[in-house]
């Protein structure tokens, strides 16, 4: 005679809990924090810093997705990123935003440079990589900055205003005091990428 037992409705839950309550220890325990830094600095025509900012970044569902196959998937290194100061009052950055959707409105005729500027970045050190010579932006008429994106790959990436180019959009920032620049003033910024874990 075959004897069946019978389990009680809680104790079933309990069994099958105890293999999401792992994962979710682990995911606890197991963490990599990737955190971006952007420093803005507003110069005047001659030179003279007239304000600063430090602000933090996401990077959006894209970077990360690049960040990840590039690492560990092989796919394909984007050797070149470039800044992308933007326009736009009230900006957010979001997750789902794009190289092609990035919720924002690039700066083109607004400064004088006529092509994207180079994040120029160092060899990793101490979990960080940043761009020791910051990249600098001259106004051509009166004009607010309200952030930056780092964007590089595709087929355009240093030019100004491209989201048709195919790139990937890896960082998006929003200044919480805008800045306006008159003409021949400048916006320098330096992006600095963290990585830690827990």
């Amino acid at each position: 005679m075959v004897s069946t037992v019978t389990l009680e409705e809680d104790e079933m839950a309990r069994i099958i809990e105890i293999p999401n309550l792992l994962i979710s220890l682990r995911k606890q325990s197991d963490r990599i924090a990737i955190v971006g830094t952007w420093v803005f600095v507003h110069r005047d025509r001659y030179g003279n810093i007239k304000d600063y900012e430090v602000v933090h970044n996401i990077v959006p569902n894209e970077g990360l997705n690049y960040l990840l196959g590039a690492a560990l998937h092989g796919d394909s290194q984007i050797n070149q990123w470039y800044f992308a100061p933007h326009i736009t009052s009230g900006f957010t950055p979001l997750a789902t935003h794009t190289y092609a959707s990035p919720g924002y409105t690039e700066a083109t005729t607004q400064i004088l440079e006529s092509k994207r500027q180079e994040w120029v970045e160092g060899a990793a050190s101490s979990q960080q990589i940043t761009n020791d010579v910051a990249a600098v932006v001259t106004a051509t008429g009166s004009v607010t900055f309200y952030g930056a994106g780092l964007v590089g790959g595709g087929s355009a990436p240093d030019t100004k205003g491209d989201t048709a180019g195919g790139g990937i959009l890896l960082a998006s920032s929003v200044l919480a005091s805008p800045k306006t620049l008159d003409t021949d003033e400048t916006l320098s910024m330096t992006y600095t990428i963290s990585a830690s874990s827990s």
